[in-house]
């Protein structure tokens, strides 16, 4: 027979509640840190349209950093 059955309990029962805290404190710390990624390759993207619009940037440049802007976004939301 245990010694001390209800101190093993609440061990596991802490135990646990400690992972999930310490797990869902990561989940909201990669989604805020995708957000600010998102946000910021989208802003770039509006950048390049306003360089292509007032000739400081070529069509083949800006199409390439738009098209690799668009991967980094897809690859955030993933």
């Amino acid at each position: 027979m245990m010694k001390y059955p209800k101190i093993v309990g609440w061990s596991v029962v802490i135990t646990m509640w400690t992972g999930c805290g310490v797990g869902l404190d990561w989940i909201a710390t990669q989604e805020q840190g995708n957000s600010e990624i998102v946000n910021t390759a989208e802003s770039m993207i509006e950048w390049i349209g306003h360089d292509l619009e007032s000739g400081k940037i070529d069509s083949t440049i800006a199409d390439t950093y738009i098209v690799n802007l668009e991967e980094i976004i897809t690859d955030s939301r993933k």
